[in-house]
């Protein structure tokens, strides 16, 4: 399953060569004819359009983009038009999405922006190292206390004969900066079965 998609609107011409096509993206393709779906699958689920695209014609634009970020819609004002500008113009705007949606990974009060490696909370800024990131993220995916030999194998990416003391270490000095910048000692809890993010 694809978990970016492409939806064109009321373009048939569009969606024909798409259909044939399709096999080739990266992407999924579904088409509306009519705008008024759209408009109300937008309405009714908030995150319709995550890692979304909409092809529409110059008068369906116009709607749209009062419903949405315009940067989401590629409007489409004149045909004939040659396919492979317009596979390269959607690829890039899936680029930007993924490069926006890294910018901004909600931690708690935080904000990790991956794309600059830095942790942020109001005013305040840390720049991180990419182990760092990693970490970090490793463990809001985890949402249960993981043991240091688990981030030995899974983040360093070092089998057995690594010491456990270095990871800890590793752990250590975040924790020191993160208080040092935030005076926030509970962003990383050290528990008897591991490390854990609070949230």
């Amino acid at each position: 399953m694809h978990s970016q998609k492409l939806h064109i609107l009321n373009i048939p011409e569009l969606d024909k060569i798409f259909i044939e096509i399709k096999d080739y993206f990266n992407f999924s393709v579904h088409y509306f004819s009519e705008k008024k779906d759209l408009v109300k699958k937008m309405d009714e689920d908030k995150k319709f359009l995550v890692n979304s695209v909409i092809l529409a014609n110059q008068k369906d634009f116009q709607l749209l983009k009062s419903k949405t970020d315009e940067k989401q819609i590629l409007c489409i004002t004149k045909f004939p038009l040659k396919i492979s500008n317009l596979i390269d113009q959607l690829n890039v705007r899936f680029i930007q999405q993924n490069y926006s949606a890294q910018s901004n990974i909600n931690i708690n009060k935080y904000i990790l922006d991956t794309n600059s490696r830095i942790l942020k909370k109001n005013d305040n800024e840390l720049k991180l190292t990419e182990r760092e990131i990693d970490t970090i993220i490793f463990l809001k995916n985890k949402n249960k206390p993981v043991k240091v030999d688990i981030l030995q194998k899974k983040v360093w990416k070092y089998g057995e004969d690594l010491e456990t003391h270095t990871v800890e270490t590793h752990i250590y000095r975040l924790r020191k900066k993160i208080k040092d910048t935030f005076n926030d000692d509970s962003f990383i809890k050290s528990k008897k079965d591991g490390y854990l993010i609070n949230e």
